[in-house]
């Protein structure tokens, strides 16, 4: 490999390297497949039902295992990032997802099935923060932002995939072999990551440093580059020190809160109830829902590139989403009342415009990462993951449990008693993020 590929940019206007570029879409394209594998039951589940003869209750046990163990993977994956380096992960996460996915399709019960959805969630767990780490590794921090938002807005196409498409594929040669054909897939991309990621030129100068400090190597034994290796790794802080480091920072918490109540309508409005509500409270039927739905996918796709574009543009990262926060509180406010003066057009805005928010996550990964030391980039993006990815599934149950008490009611009444604790917390991101933005001012993205 020429030695110019393995640098960060390239001429005087900063122009990132045809290596990086190469490096980051294989990436992104691991964390799509990933997705895909992880999000990909519902559209035949029937068919999976019907073939282990088990019922809805023992598939959400299945589908939720995939789930829950996807979200507390996400600290593991971002250590293991930083400590073994984003291509090792990788290469676990496509392995892993290839063993899983063809256990899922040759499974006859239901515990084997769960175990190997199970295995889903653990290895696409490694995905999202090493493509993350890859980033940050092989970038000038300028592009962080919209590197990391790209990879996020990608997985709308995993959303594509695990519809019409799979429902043909599973309807053409059965659910069975269309995993088998997933599984298949992760076995490609286990080669072309192989063969086509490295950690980047960031880590590298990061080993070259720490090894340089622990002293020269005398090369005179045959597992030289193992212990040099080995030193380099000795940087990062063990997964202990690490995690205290982060979570024992009170910005961390701050920047997880507005994190959190960013994403909190996504989750619960476009992630699940916004059809139900589309049907039960404007009494439209799932076709014209689905369509309106459509858009959600677009607005999710360009969402992420436009509000790190606007970041850059502006000059600072911490207004944006200070402008996103009070976006919700707007977005959630017309939910509630909105039923009363909407028109059908204002829906279909709506539905585009509800998935933009959750975005700030690009934004607030920039602004965390710069808090912290190098090594623990991972780790940081990690437990940034992993806590809104609870607070939203509680947040999903419990709009649930308040449709179900205010069931008598009608239902802009139901849904409107649902989502005032949501535009509460809205209201709430709001103010700390004009508290982080104080904070913010002593990092670059200001």
């Amino acid at each position: 490999m020429p030695a110019n590929e393995d640098i960060l940019v390239t001429g005087d206007r900063a122009r990132v390297s045809a290596r990086a570029l190469a490096v980051l879409s294989l990436a992104g394209l691991v964390y799509v497949a990933a997705a895909l594998e992880r999000i990909s039951p519902p559209v035949v589940a029937l068919d999976i039902m019907a073939s282990l003869g088990i019922g809805p209750d023992s598939m959400g046990v299945m589908f939720s295992a995939t789930f829950f163990i996807y979200a507390f993977t996400q600290p593991i994956a971002g250590f293991g990032a930083d400590r073994f380096g984003p291509k090792r992960c990788l290469l676990t996460c496509v392995g892993l997802l290839a063993v899983a996915s063809i256990w899922f399709a040759k499974s006859e019960s239901m515990l084997s099935a769960t175990l190997a959805r199970a295995l889903v969630g653990f290895a696409a767990g490694f995905a999202f923060v090493p493509a993350v780490r890859l980033a940050a590794n092989w970038l000038p921090e300028r592009y962080f932002g919209m590197a990391s938002s790209c990879i996020l807005a990608a997985s709308a196409l995993s959303n594509f995939l695990a519809g019409s498409p799979l429902a043909r594929t599973s309807t053409a040669f059965g659910w069975r072999w269309s995993f088998m054909g997933l599984g298949a897939l992760m076995l490609g991309l286990f080669v072309l990551v192989w063969f086509v990621v490295t950690d980047g030129p960031r880590r590298k100068a990061a080993q070259a440093q720490q090894s340089a400090s622990a002293g020269p190597d005398t090369g005179q034994s045959s597992g030289a580059y193992s212990q040099t290796a080995s030193r380099a790794d000795s940087g990062t802080p063990g997964f202990w020190s690490a995690t205290k480091l982060v979570l024992g920072s009170p910005i961390f918490w701050l920047i997880v809160l507005v994190y959190s109540g960013t994403d909190i309508l996504y989750d619960t409005f476009t992630g699940l109830w916004a059809g139900p509500y589309l049907m039960e409270v404007y009494e439209l039927s799932s076709i014209d829902a689905g369509n309106m739905l459509s858009l959600a996918a677009l607005g999710f796709l360009v969402g992420g590139p436009l509000m790190v574009a606007l970041g850059d543009r502006f000059g600072s990262y911490s207004n944006v989403i200070t402008g996103l926060a009070v976006f919700n509180v707007g977005i959630t406010s017309f939910i509630i009342w909105g039923p009363g003066v909407a028109k059908t057009w204002m829906l279909y805005v709506l539905c585009l415009v509800a998935p933009m928010a959750v975005h700030a996550t690009s934004l607030l990964f920039a602004i965390g990462k710069s808090f912290f030391p190098e090594r623990v980039t991972g780790t940081v993006i990690g437990f940034m993951n992993l806590i809104p990815f609870l607070v939203g599934a509680i947040a999903q149950s419990a709009i649930g449990r308040v449709l179900a008490h205010f069931q008598s009611d009608p239902a802009n009444v139901r849904y409107g008693h649902a989502f005032k604790p949501v535009l509460a917390w809205a209201i709430l991101t709001v103010i700390a993020s004009l508290w982080l933005k104080t904070h913010a001012r002593k990092t670059a993205f200001k």
